[in-house]
């Protein structure tokens, strides 16, 4: 799934730490879909919220960037005596457009019976 955070590149030679501080204040943007769906670890898995954290950001090609970031998880439950919090790291990569930002997500949404069959 292609995401865009729209963004206006000024012409100047784009950094690394130039695009982090163009990603930074849209996270929100995008952090339902970069957490996405923590059920394959168990039902109860939850994200803790506002936890999404860029941690680095390298060039991979001619305006083609891998974002590493990290957020953190718990999950409870009280049957199975499991009280625990969890910090995961992933990767997405990103192209710098003319117009803006485009994140190639993938999807972690579980399918639905009807969308197996």
């Amino acid at each position: 799934m292609k995401k865009l955070i729209p963004y206006e590149i000024d012409g100047n030679k784009v950094s690394a730490e130039y695009l982090q501080k163009a990603i930074e204040p849209n996270l929100s943007q995008l952090e339902t879909d970069l957490v996405g769906d923590l059920s394959y670890y168990s039902e109860n898995s939850q994200y803790t919220s506002g936890s999404l954290k860029i941690i680095s950001i390298t060039a991979i090609g001619d305006d083609q960037y891998s974002m590493s970031y990290g957020f953190k998880w718990t999950i409870f439950n009280g049957c199975l005596d499991i009280n625990a919090d969890e910090y995961t790291t992933e990767r997405v990569s990103f192209k710098v457009k003319s117009h803006g930002l485009e994140f190639d997500i993938i999807d972690t949404q579980r399918s639905t019976s009807a969308e197996e069959l």
